[in-house]
């Protein structure tokens, strides 16, 4: 369990390091850009290992961390997209005209998009075995019971959809908005097939 945390104390001790001597080199888009890809590998280091750990002892994954970490971290990343140079490189650009007004609203898919997708895709398969697979999600590893395991997904999809639909707005990301609908409609579709 502790090399986990091991492997990404060093990613960060040598992104923060690296991050440290851009900047001092005056070479700052490559410092925050640094900065943010070793916080990103460190995060998705412990949580991704703490996954195959629980799979390697046949533990299920029905706690309240992995639903909820793995919805945090791609909101996270969708909401800061804007404040690291990474993200100008846009790999996809869609241009979608407003009848009414006749306005262009732009949005893309760049390198935010790509960090956000693993956890949005473990999010969803976590989501949607909570209506198949438990009973409860537990709060922690030794819970004994939680809340229904049911309504702690709807509820999920209903007010992660709510965010992730704001931050991709904010940040222009098409994949946060594409997500966010989808979240929305998953949770009023659940609450309907009740």
């Amino acid at each position: 369990m502790a090399i986990r945390h091991n492997i990404a104390w060093f990613i960060m001790l040598i992104g923060v390091s690296a991050t440290i001597f851009f900047f001092i080199q005056n070479q700052d888009t490559l410092a925050l850009n640094i900065l943010f890809l070793s916080v990103y590998t460190a995060i998705t280091i412990v949580y991704f290992l703490r996954i195959f750990y629980y799979v390697d002892h046949h533990a299920t994954l029905n706690e309240i961390y992995f639903i909820s970490l793995a919805n945090i971290i791609p909101l996270a990343i969708i909401l800061v997209s804007p404040l690291f140079p990474i993200f100008q490189e846009v790999l996809l650009s869609f241009e979608i005209n407003m009848m009414p007004s006749n306005e262009f609203i732009e949005l893309h898919i760049a390198v935010p998009s790509l960090l956000a997708f693993p956890y949005l895709v473990v999010s969803t398969a976590l989501l949607i075995r909570s209506f198949t697979r438990y009973q409860f999600i537990r709060i922690t590893a030794q819970s004994e019971r939680g809340p229904s395991a049911e309504w702690t997904a709807i509820f999920t999809f209903l007010i992660f959809g709510i965010l992730f639909l704001a931050a991709g707005a904010f940040a222009s990301d098409l994949l946060g908005i594409l997500y966010g609908l989808f979240f929305i409609f998953s949770g009023i579709g659940f609450i309907l097939g009740k």
